[in-house]
């Protein structure tokens, strides 16, 4: 299977952590300031993500939206 395809198994959240801005360096090499997201699964896996406040705002809008429309 391709590294991009989906398989069909997505596992639940179990666990958020997001961190206050910190200075951290992007993929192309500039300093930036951003979020650190963790998140735990229940299958005991953990993700690291790094996000900027900008795309943060919009991802917390984007839940609401999803939640408040069920």
């Amino acid at each position: 299977m391709s590294e991009n395809e989906f398989s069909g198994f997505m596992p639940m959240i179990h666990q958020v952590h997001v961190t206050k801005e910190s200075p951290m360096i992007n993929t192309e090499g500039d300093l930036v300031t951003a979020h650190t997201i963790k998140i735990q699964t229940k299958d005991g896996s953990e993700n690291v993500f790094s996000i900027s406040n900008h795309d943060l705002m919009r991802l917390c809008f984007l839940i609401q939206k999803i939640i408040i429309h069920e």
